[in-house]
């Protein structure tokens, strides 16, 4: 086959050394920087992994806050249905109204211990 001229010269081949070793330092430029750029923005950026750690301590964190309000619940359903145990509900309304602020300042309640004798 005869090749013309004009298509040799098309080919990156015919191109003289120190171009093409430009075009490779460029290109390997282009691609260790757009590496770099992508680790340093999975590192840093808003959704990156030192953004996920805090938020990891923040879920446990609020676990924890949780458990403790749970347990807290759960004493306080146990003192009430302590004070349901007793005969007088108005009693028990007005001390669980007090204990959990609902009770206005013009209110006041006395509660009187019976005498187990």
């Amino acid at each position: 086959m005869i090749r013309s001229k004009q298509i040799f010269e098309n080919n990156s081949l015919s191109k003289p050394y120190y171009k093409r070793i430009g075009l490779y330092v460029v290109i390997s430029f282009t691609m260790v920087s757009l590496n770099f750029s992508a680790l340093f923005h999975l590192i840093n950026s808003e959704n990156g992994i030192l953004v996920l750690k805090d938020v990891n301590h923040q879920i446990k964190r609020n676990q924890y806050e949780l458990n403790l309000v749970n347990q807290t619940n759960r004493k306080l359903e146990n003192r009430i249905l302590q004070f349901s145990k007793g005969k007088d509900s108005d009693l028990i309304d007005q001390v669980i109204r007090d204990y959990l602020g609902y009770q206005s300042n013009s209110e006041l309640t006395i509660v009187y211990k019976e005498n187990s004798s």
